[in-house]
């Protein structure tokens, strides 16, 4: 098939696990032997995108880039000819070409509430009309997207892929230290400033051998000098915008996802999970799901609760490497090679309705 990419954002350029996913995507479609061509955004720099791509310069553009990205995705459609498109961004619809867009989640980068989240709810009903299939990446963001309306016939549930041979357990730093990690954007509704009080929580004793790593990167460069200041004085490191988050989960005992946002799937828990880790975080419906009710879940923004079972942990090496293990085990499921099979059967089938209904 000839396969147009659309993302608003794309790696290096942005770095979450929705691009990253995405990136792999388009990876596993070409190794397949599509013919694949990708339309993609940036923000700092054009050098950051592949060089085959048709990159948009959405650098100082806030609303108007949802425009940006339609008109050159209809500029490249016109010139590539695409059997359907695949787009990372539901706002981007090619007309004429069956498109299928994935939705990760409906938080919108917080909490989902207000009236500009309704509105953008509204937006994805609307733009959902027109749409060959959309891509839920958890049963719980399929439900919501039938919730706001969405036909259930247009809506596919596909889990994201995991790389199972890049995140793998590795053997932790022998020096008695208990080491937590908490892998995220680095923005308010990842709760990385939750993991800090819940680590300030601790007696001094407790935490005597335990020390924290904040890893991401950097989307709110003012939230970013909050937990530097947070962090002052506690067993802490903060690494932001590294260029790899493997060697981070290889060498902690525990991983912490204490989101304040609804998610979609719960990806760096998943990836925590792939290296051996028992999860703890907050409670969330889609990271429940996508860790199979592995992860320690408290009571959203109960911080106490938090570094309560943080500490049973802390005390158990054994409980933690069982749930480690068991937890590696159950992310086999996401490998990639099952993920794109069910990608590029629900691609062909969009292309062949579209066909016989023309």
């Amino acid at each position: 098939m000839k396969l147009l990419f659309v993302a608003r954002r794309f790696p290096p350029d942005v770095v979450s696990g929705t691009e990253t996913v995405f990136a792999r995507l388009r990876e596993e479609a070409r190794a397949a032997g599509h013919d694949v061509h990708l339309v993609a955004g940036f923000r700092r720099e054009r050098a950051y995108l592949p060089a085959d791509a048709t990159a948009v310069d959405l650098r100082g553009k806030g609303a108007s880039a949802w425009a940006a990205m339609a008109f050159a995705a209809a500029k490249a459609a016109r010139r590539f000819r695409p059997d359907v498109v695949l787009s990372n961004s539901i706002e981007v619809r090619v007309p004429g070409v069956p498109t299928v867009t994935i939705v990760h989640d409906l938080n919108f980068g917080g909490a989902g509430a207000g009236l500009g989240a309704f509105a953008k709810r509204q937006f994805y009903l609307l733009q959902g009309r027109g749409l060959a299939r959309i891509v839920a990446v958890s049963e719980v963001t399929r439900q919501a997207l039938l919730g706001a309306g969405v036909p259930a016939g247009k809506v596919v549930a596909i889990p994201n892929g995991v790389d199972l041979a890049r995140f793998v357990p590795a053997p932790r730093p022998a020096d008695g230290k208990v080491r937590l990690v908490q892998v995220s954007r680095i923005l308010p509704g990842k709760g990385q400033h939750c993991a800090l009080d819940a680590l300030g929580r601790m007696r001094p004793d407790q935490r005597r051998n335990v020390r924290l790593a904040i890893v991401g990167t950097v989307a709110d460069a003012v939230y970013a000098e909050q937990l530097r200041v947070q962090a002052w004085n506690l067993p802490v490191d903060l690494h932001f915008d590294v260029p790899d988050v493997v060697p981070h989960y290889q060498s902690a005992d525990i991983a912490l996802f204490p989101t304040r946002m609804p998610e979609g799937f719960g990806y760096a828990a998943v990836e925590a999970m792939a290296c051996g880790l028992p999860v703890v975080g907050f409670a969330d419906p889609a990271v429940a799901e996508a860790t199979g009710g592995l992860a320690e879940l408290v009571p959203r923004d109960d911080v106490p609760a938090l570094r309560d079972a943080l500490l049973r942990l802390i005390a158990d090496p054994a409980e933690r490497a069982r749930r480690g293990a068991a937890g590696r085990a159950f992310v086999e499921r996401y490998r990639w090679a099952e993920t794109w099979r069910r990608y590029e059967d629900c691609l062909r089938s969009s292309k062949d309705e579209a066909r016989f209904s023309s």
